[in-house]
């Protein structure tokens, strides 16, 4: 269901970074709501009307809301104790680990346990180290839950397959972006960039802020390519940029890590400043239009038939001609094993009957 532009507009209002109450002059309908939640803002927006910072909102409205807080609450508890036996396991075995996205931001950006909405957890592990680190895991106990096109593929990627930890999906992240990426950095050690926070009793690793700013950044252009913006995207880069104090310069700082992609990271920045009304980055008369452009990349959900291109984009971009080469028949003819997870058909079906679908797209 498309999302109107004042809908749009009402949510960055309700969720941005206001130093006093916002006096709210419209009503909470279904679609606002429903907004709210798909874009991983309601729990946000509810503990802000439960600190009084959001008035005038009807709080029988705001049961939907408050049920997605309360369930990030508890969610957040359950994902905190997968990372934690995650990471100990792993640092047991010679391997250091960083928290990524989701549980770095739930554990420090947000001040509240059930403010950020998580659908799994991310680490990161050295460069050469993912499949180490999956071994290690499986080893006690993991449950793999899908089936890479080839072994080049879960080389090049930046997280080899994912897992389940009791009940929770753990991606092990070997890099931050795959290698055909153009926000990939290979001259970065990104654990010499890293900053150590308690959280309940425990250590939990993440990237310093810079280095965070970056990868929220990059990692949001990458969804945006593949299947349009999710509004919590720009609360996250929001809330890191507003709790520095020379906006500026750490803004330079960011861009700085890739100069090359400097233009395509400004403009999602912007975005994320129409969330910080005492920041006037952007000008009134130009506020409308990237309004229409938010407006539109949430509406923008349906890139499956760019998914083979962006994929054959980063496979040119791989180093080494015969990894190309091989990730390139694998990308028109996967291995065995996918083909029967990816098609869920039966183990004896004929190989070229299952490469027959996916060229027709079946």
């Amino acid at each position: 269901m498309a999302i109107s532009k004042e809908t749009v507009q009402q949510l960055i209002s309700l969720c941005s970074i206001h130093t006093e109450a916002f006096e709210c002059d419209f009503v909470l309908n279904d679609e606002l709501i429903s907004a709210g939640a798909s874009n991983g803002l309601a729990a946000w927006c509810y503990a802000k009307h439960k600190n009084g910072h959001l008035r005038c909102l009807d709080e029988s409205s705001l049961k939907q809301w408050k049920s997605i807080y309360f369930q990030n609450t508890i969610q957040y508890q359950k994902y905190l104790a997968v990372y934690n036996k995650v990471s100990q396991l792993l640092r047991d075995a010679g391997i250091p680990v960083m928290a990524l996205k989701g549980i770095a931001l739930a554990s420090s950006l947000y001040l509240d346990d059930g403010l950020r909405p998580m659908g799994d957890i991310d680490i990161l592990v050295p460069e050469g180290s993912g499949f180490d680190a999956l071994k290690v895991l499986l080893s006690k106990g993991a449950e793999p839950l899908v089936v890479p096109r080839s072994r080049y593929h879960e080389q090049v990627d930046a997280h080899v397959r994912a897992i389940k930890i009791d009940g929770v999906m753990v991606e092990i992240h070997q890099r931050l972006f795959t290698l055909g990426s153009n926000y990939h950095t290979p001259e970065v050690d990104f654990f010499n960039h890293a900053i150590s926070i308690n959280k309940q009793g425990h250590e939990i690793v993440r990237l310093n802020d810079v280095m965070m700013a970056y990868h929220l950044v990059a990692h949001a252009i990458k969804g945006i390519e593949m299947g349009g913006l999710r509004l919590g995207w720009l609360l996250d880069v929001a809330l890191l940029f507003n709790s520095v104090k020379d906006r500026q310069g750490f803004i330079e700082q960011v861009l700085e890590i890739k100069p090359q992609k400097r233009q395509e990271m400004l403009e999602f920045i912007n975005m994320c400043f129409l969330l910080m009304p005492g920041h006037k980055r952007i000008k009134e008369n130009d506020r409308e239009e990237v309004l229409r452009k938010i407006t539109r990349l949430v509406n923008d959900h349906d890139h499956s038939k760019e998914h083979r291109l962006i994929n054959l984009k980063h496979l040119v971009k791989t180093p080494g001609v015969a990894m190309k080469c091989r990730l390139l028949f694998y990308e028109f003819f996967p291995q065995k094993a996918y083909m029967q997870f990816r098609y869920n058909t039966m183990v004896n079906e004929p190989l070229w009957r299952m490469y027959l679908k996916r060229i027709l797209r079946r």
